[in-house]
C-alpha cells in the first residue's frame, strides 16, 4: 500500500482526544522509566586502533559472537530495558582478531546501589589452528545503599567464557568467581559472609538474597556456546533483581559467503532518545550463519505490556541460507491486534523483509507491510487515510516505514508518535535484515 498525504483534522473530536490522552499516559510512564535508566558509558573512538585492527583481521570459516556486561537490573523501581553497565559486544563476524573493551570507574544502579571498577572485554582470535570467541567481565565492588538494617558489600565478581574450535572439534568453557561478601550491621563492624553455592543462596534478612549465577557449556559437532553470570542479587527493599558479570561466547561453522544480522520485534518504544523494550514479547535474532534454509517461528500468547497496552498474537518468523555463491534471508514480524487502552485498535499488522547478497557483493533487498482494520477513538479509519494520519499537536500514526541500512533493509509496520512533548515513539511489527561479507 502506498502512503497518502497526511490528513489533518481541524478539530479533534472528544473521542480522538481521549485516545491521545491514553497514549500520553502510556508515554509518561515510559518517560519516567527511561529517566531512571543509568547513563551508558562512552569512549571516544580511537582511529589508530581501529585501523590497526582492520589490518590484523583474518577471515575464517567460522562465525563468532561475544558479548556481556557488568550489571543489569530489572523489576521493582527499575524500568524494563534499563541500561547495562560496561556493555561490550562483538556482533556476528567471521573475522578473527577483533577486540572490544569497556570500563566504568563508578556508576549508580537504580534499585541496587553503587558499582565500581566495572571492566568488560570481548575478543575473537585464531592462533595455531585454534579459533576462539572469548568474553571476560568483572565488577571490583558492589555497595548496596545503606538502610536501617545495615549495608552489604560484594567484592571481586568475575565471569569468563570461551567457545573455540580445534583439531578435535568444538568446545566451551565457562566459570565465575567471587572474592568476598561482607555485611555491616548498624553501628557494627563488617562481618564476612559465606560465598553462595550453586544450590544454596545466602540471605541477608531485609536486605538481599544472593545467588550464584548459572554457567552453561554447550558443545555440538556444529557449534559451541558458553554462558556465565557471576551473581544474581535480589534486593529486598526495592524488589529489584540484578545480574552481575554476565559473559557470553559463541562460535559456529557454516560461513560460506555472508554473515546475517537480523531480527523480528513485534513491539518496542523509544522515549527521549532511550530505547525501551516494552515487555518481553518476542525479540527473535537471526543466527550468524542463518537457519540452514529452515523456517524458524516464534510466537507469544496475548500479553499486557503495560496498563494501557495489549498485544495479541505477536509472532516472528525468520529463514536464512547461504552457499559459496550467495546468501539469502527473510525476517517477518506480526501482531494480530494492538489495543492501546481501547482507544486505538489496529488489527493484523504485518511486516516482512528479504535480502539476497551475492558472493561478488551484489545486493537485492525489499520490504513490505500491511494491516487490517483500524479504529481511533471509536471511529473507524479508512485504509487510504493511513499512509500517515496526524492529529495536530497530539499524535501521528504512520505505516510501512522503510529504511535501507548497510547490507539490507528495515521496515516498521505501524508507528505511533506522540506530539505532546513526551517524545514517545511506539513501533509495532518491526522486521530488519542485513547480510555482510564477514
Amino acid at each position: 500500500m502506498s502512503p497518502t498525504p497526511p490528513r489533518h483534522p481541524s478539530r479533534p473530536t472528544r473521542a480522538l482526544r481521549a485516545a491521545t490522552g491514553t497514549l500520553t499516559a502510556v508515554a509518561l510512564g515510559l518517560t519516567a522509566s527511561a529517566a531512571l535508566a543509568p547513563a551508558a558509558s562512552a569512549a571516544a573512538p580511537d582511529s589508530a586502533r581501529e585501523s590497526a585492527e582492520r589490518a590484523t583481521l583474518t577471515r575464517t570459516p567460522f562465525a563468532f559472537r561475544a558479548n556481556g556486561y557488568g550489571t543489569s537490573a530489572s523489576g521493582g523501581m527499575v524500568p524494563v530495558g534499563s541500561d547495562r553497565t560496561a556493555l561490550s559486544s562483538i556482533a556476528c563476524t567471521s573475522d578473527a582478531g577483533k577486540a572490544h573493551r569497556n570500563f566504568v570507574a563508578e556508576s549508580e544502579v537504580p534499585g541496587l546501589g553503587t558499582v565500581r571498577g566495572v571492566y568488560s572485554r570481548v575478543t575473537t582470535s585464531q592462533k595455531k589452528g585454534v579459533a576462539t570467541s572469548a568474553s571476560v567481565h568483572r565488577v571490583a565492588e558492589i555497595v548496596l545503599a545503606d538502610t536501617p538494617l545495615g549495608s552489604l558489600t560484594i567484592d571481586g565478581v568475575e565471569s569468563t567464557t570461551s567457545a573455540f574450535h580445534d583439531a578435535d572439534g568444538f568446545h566451551a568453557t565457562a566459570q565465575s568467581d567471587i572474592a568476598g561478601i561482607s555485611y555491616t550491621p548498624p553501628g557494627g563492624e563488617p562481618q564476612s559472609l559465606d560465598i553462595p553455592s550453586a544450590d544454596q543462596p545466602i540471605t541477608v534478612p531485609g536486605l538481599a538474597v544472593i545467588e550464584l549465577g548459572r554457567t552453561i557449556e554447550k558443545e555440538t559437532k556444529d557449534d559451541a556456546r558458553a554462558y556465565a553470570v557471576g551473581l544474581v542479587i535480589k534486593v529486598i527493599p526495592t524488589e529489584t533483581t540484578v545480574k552481575v558479570a554476565r559473559s557470553v561466547a559463541k562460535i559456529e561453522k557454516g560461513y560460506k559467503s555472508g554473515i546475517f544480522h537480523g531480527s523480528g520485534v513485534p513491539a518496542k518504544a523509544k522515549v527521549l532518545g532511550e530505547l525501551v523494550e516494552v515487555g518481553k514479547v518476542i525479540n527473535q535474532v537471526m543466527p550468524c550463519t542463518g537457519t540452514d534454509g529452515e523456517l524458524d517461528p516464534m510466537d507469544a500468547a496475548d500479553v499486557n505490556l503495560a496498563d494501557e497496552i495489549t498485544v495479541e498474537g505477536a509472532s516472528a518468523r525468520q529463514k536464512g541460507k547461504q552457499t559459496k555463491r550467495k546468501a539469502v534471508g527473510m525476517e517477518a514480524s506480526s501482531v494480530a491486534e494492538l489495543d492501546l487502552g481501547g482507544q486505538l485498535v489496529v488489527e493484523a499488522i504485518k511486516s516482512k523483509v528479504k535480502v539476497k547478497r551475492m558472493a561478488n557483493g551484489k545486493l537485492k533487498r525489499n520490504a513490505r507491510a500491511s494491516f487490517g482494520a483500524i479504529t481511533l477513538g471509536g471511529e473507524p479509519q479508512s485504509l487510504d487515510q493511513l499512509g500517515e494520519l496526524e492529529i495536530p499537536g497530539l499524535a501521528k500514526i504512520q505505516t510501512g516505514l522503510k529504511k535501507k541500512i548497510k547490507g539490507g533493509i528495515r521496515i516498521v509496520g505501524v508507528r505511533v508518535t506522540l506530539l505532546d512533548g513526551t517524545g514517545a515513539v511506539l513501533d509495532f511489527a518491526t522486521s530488519k535484515l542485513s547480510i555482510s561479507e564477514s
